[in-house]
């Protein structure tokens, strides 16, 4: 499946039944990171990307823009992991945007540790 939103198209959004996660491809030199994420959890949650808490409420757009794009030899891949609405996302700089659905264990691990408030 191929999703699009305003005029950023993933060349793929793919369910993993043994991950139990969705795994969208983006093509780098075309699309930034943080666009990439809007439209794969726009597709994953079946929802206009307008309706969607903005990105940035989350996570420094900007930022992980610029973290993903630093892959090359001598840093190999890197990867980002933060969450959206109860979905746990993992950018990684070579193109793919993992999301785990609310109540996926990856979620649970994302939060020990952190303070409640």
């Amino acid at each position: 499946m191929t999703a699009s939103v305003a005029s950023t198209e993933l060349e793929s959004v793919e369910y993993h039944r043994e991950s139990e996660s969705y795994r969208a491809q983006y093509d780098r030199d075309e699309t930034s990171a943080s666009m990439a994420v809007v439209a794969a959890l726009s597709d994953v949650m079946d929802s206009d990307p307008t309706e969607l808490e903005p990105l940035h409420a989350s996570i420094d757009t900007g930022a992980l823009n610029e973290v993903v794009s630093l892959q090359d030899a001598t840093n190999g891949d890197i990867s980002v992991t933060f969450t959206v609405a109860e979905y746990a996302i993992t950018v990684y700089s070579y193109g793919v945007v993992a999301i785990d659905p609310p109540g996926h264990n990856r979620i649970d691990d994302l939060n020990e540790g952190a303070p409640h408030t």
